[in-house]
């Protein structure tokens, strides 16, 4: 018997202890990285880049509160542009009405303090209707972009949105020739855009919430991209290309997060 109840304490010690990690892993965090890109301007300058991906925002009162909350944190710091990864809806798979939901979540987007915002679409927004948030987005003064770019004069930046490669949107354009002498940053939902062969430098995405669960000495249990599984988190670099994968503010499928922390990122891009 003694066994027994000793087995019993130690399991509830490990559930609770299990708990509590897991719900600190679902309560973004201000995750900072610095990042290095070579340019061909003589000066050495920083940019300071918020990179929001993955907000599967539910469809309630509670969740935009608590993204205008969070939205309020990160203006308040000190920024150059704030850049939006894709999936704003919580599961664009069960054909939920976004035209409840969209709006709202894009009129947050609105209260910039004039650092301006640009995003892509990831996959819950092109099954949830892409047109829909290309729109809500724009009208709340976001700059959406789907294998476009765009020269942002004010912070000699080049932005150049990838379609998202898990829908089958992407399609590879140049960065113009106007952005030769500006930084220039790629955005895209799916990592495994970055790897197609004419990408080069810098590439910002998110997606793969890092695995959301990921099982200590295993790994993730699944990574919904193509990408390398170097990639699939964090940093990765290679000769061709440096790509930075978000963790990501919210979670898909599974309401619960392990060992794979949300997170929002302020990079700082020296250059």
């Amino acid at each position: 018997m003694k066994h027994v109840a000793l087995g019993n304490a130690v399991l509830a010690v490990v559930l609770v202890v299990v708990g509590i990690y897991v719900n600190s892993g679902t309560k973004p965090r201000m995750n900072t990285q610095s990042l290095y890109v070579l340019t061909d301007s003589e000066s050495h300058e920083t940019l300071r880049v918020a990179l929001l991906s993955d907000l599967h925002v539910k469809n309630s009162p509670d969740a935009i509160a608590e993204l205008t909350e969070l939205w309020s944190g990160v203006i308040e710091q000190t920024l150059d542009i704030i850049l939006l990864g894709g999936d704003y809806i919580n599961d664009g798979a069960s054909n939920q009405d976004i035209a409840s939901i969209g709006p709202a979540i894009a009129n947050i987007f609105r209260a910039s303090g004039g650092i301006p915002v640009v995003a892509v679409l990831g996959n819950h927004d092109h099954w949830s209707g892409a047109e829909s948030w290309t729109e809500y987005l724009s009208e709340a003064g976001v700059t959406v972009l789907e294998n476009e770019t765009v020269v942002l004069e004010a912070i000699g930046t080049c932005i150049r949105g990838f379609g998202d490669a898990f829908t089958g949107h992407f399609k590879y354009v140049d960065f113009s020739t106007s952005c030769a002498d500006r930084l220039q940053i790629t955005l895209t939902h799916d990592p495994a855009g970055a790897f197609n062969p004419k990408v080069e430098g810098l590439v910002l995405a998110g997606h793969t919430h890092c695995g959301q669960i990921s099982i200590p000495l295993l790994g993730p249990l699944y990574v919904p991209t193509q990408a390398p599984r170097e990639a699939h988190c964090g940093l990765y670099k290679d000769k061709q290309r440096q790509i930075f994968v978000s963790s990501g503010i919210g979670t898909s499928v599974i309401p619960l997060r392990f060992n794979a922390k949300a997170s929002w990122d302020l990079i700082t891009i020296h250059h």
